[in-house]
């Protein structure tokens, strides 16, 4: 079984996503790591597609039960594999605060660095923030309604993130652990 979490940046994808594996025992991978070359810092240099494509496709064959967190958008090929998206909601003012939280528990402190490194993640705060208003070809909103219309043999959970992570993930857990219950039953 392949569930992707999905949602926009700061919404828990990642959180959920490693939570949900660790209760159904599934393996957990971000998509990040497949699109992006490993540089430090991050996120620099991304993969050519097909490079990307090909590594999420050997992960996905390789994987009996996978957990898939982050945006797949930009590589449809992954789509006839999924068969649960659980996507994350949560208020724009939520997110941003949990963004720059998490850069700082991360000990980067993006924001009182100067130069490339500052300048990224503004851009970064910028595509997050814009998350309702952009368009197909970055993680927003309209791309991952495209990629749960286009998964066509996935079912969606759609859940909100704001509250208490504790309260979330058991939600979460729930609905998911059902779906999964039922799905094997069904196989």
């Amino acid at each position: 079984m392949i569930i992707h979490v999905m949602g926009a940046s700061g919404t828990g994808t990642s959180t959920i996503g490693e939570l949900l594996g660790k209760e159904l025992d599934f393996d957990v991978i971000e998509s990040d790591f497949y699109k992006w070359e490993q540089t430090i810092p991050e996120f620099q240099i991304m993969r050519p597609i097909e490079e990307s494509n090909k590594l999420l496709i050997d992960k996905i064959k390789e994987s009996k039960n996978l957990i898939i967190t982050g945006s797949l958008h930009s590589n449809s090929v992954t789509f006839d594999y999924i068969d649960l998206i659980v996507y994350l909601k949560c208020p724009t003012f939520i997110r941003m605060r949990r963004i720059k939280k998490r850069d700082i528990q991360f000990g980067r402190n993006s924001l009182k660095q100067e130069g490339e490194i500052k300048e990224n993640f503004l851009g970064f705060l910028f595509l997050a923030k814009n998350y309702n208003k952009l368009g197909l070809d970055k993680r927003s909103r309209a791309s991952q309604k495209w990629v749960m219309s286009s998964c066509e043999n996935a079912s969606v959970i759609e859940i909100s993130t704001n509250g208490r992570m504790k309260k979330v993930h058991d939600r979460v857990l729930k609905k998911v652990k059902d779906f999964v219950d039922n799905f094997n039953k069904s196989i």
